[in-house]
């Protein structure tokens, strides 16, 4: 399973790519990581070609992308050769404005809460981290060697969480991707397919210390590219009942039980505003 990082990508690039369905994760402010499946259709839409080499990442390859000339002399030369396509655009305007009647309140109130959230929050959780990770090393008295081999029994650990089938290492994060995850609805009891996701443990605890990325489907709810009912086109979740739990895992290298509560969250739904839009994900297969 090869996974390739697109440098030098700017807003409208990616909104493009969401757009005409290409499934990405973030890398960098400028770079995304693509899957295989979906590399060809990303080249495609850029305009562009690549040659790739490995990095220091298991699985991971840097790409350096070559853009096509557009031989028309209203191209704008600014896009590089990416072809974007009108209609498209159009009609996801149109989509937008038709929908937001109904869902433009909760899309504002969601939008206002997670960034307030993280205005509020963010210098707190790096610092609670800190301490907690400083805390939980200086009451630790196991030797080096014995160390070692707690964090090689924690990435087995990590490995055997159900639902777990790989997991990378990167600077500063933990890839965990998942088998296809499945979520009951609390009134009716029917189960939906959520689809796989590759969910990013941040070692450091920034960013909220975990992430969810759906790299089978993403669904318009409250906002367009929603990757649960819960968790945000961002990746970002409303996760305040489990956040400090999560954070000091985190800290004390509990990434194992990290996985687990972040397979349990996205598979949780609740009678809460986010929760009721299961539905619009596919029924499971029985």
């Amino acid at each position: 399973m090869k996974s390739y990082i697109v440098p030098n990508l700017d807003a409208n690039d990616k909104q493009m790519l969401h757009d005409h369905g290409v499934v990405y994760y973030p890398w960098d402010d400028v770079s995304i990581i693509i899957g295989e499946a979906h590399l060809q259709q990303a080249l495609k839409l850029l305009g562009a070609t690549a040659s790739e080499k490995e990095t220091e990442y298991e699985g991971f390859y840097q790409l350096t992308l070559a853009f096509t000339p557009v031989a028309t002399a209203a191209a704008n030369t600014s896009l590089r050769g990416r072809q974007y396509d009108a209609t498209m655009l159009a009609s996801r305007a149109r989509y937008i404005e038709l929908c937001s009647a109904r869902l433009g309140d909760m899309a504002k109130q969601a939008v206002a809460k997670i960034n307030s959230r993280k205005q509020k929050l963010g210098p707190a959780q790096e610092v609670f981290v800190k301490n907690a990770r400083h805390h939980f090393v200086g009451s630790t008295n196991l030797p080096e060697d014995a160390l070692k081999q707690r964090f090689s029994d924690e990435y087995d650990r990590l490995m055997a969480v159900d639902k777990v089938k790989a997991v990378r290492v990167t600077n500063g994060a933990l890839l965990v991707f998942t088998e296809t995850l499945v979520a009951t609805h609390p009134k009716f009891g029917k189960r939906h397919e959520l689809g796989e996701f590759m969910i990013v443990i941040r070692t450091d605890g920034l960013d909220d210390g975990v992430k969810w990325f759906n790299s089978t489907r993403r669904v318009r709810t409250v906002q367009p590219g929603m990757n649960a009912p819960r968790v945000y086109p961002d990746g970002t979740a409303c996760i305040d009942e489990i956040k400090e739990t999560l954070l000091e895992l985190i800290a004390q290298f509990e990434f194992a039980t990290v996985a687990e509560l972040a397979i349990q969250f996205v598979e949780t739904v609740g009678e809460d505003d986010m929760s009721k839009f299961i539905d619009k994900w596919p029924l499971a297969r029985a």
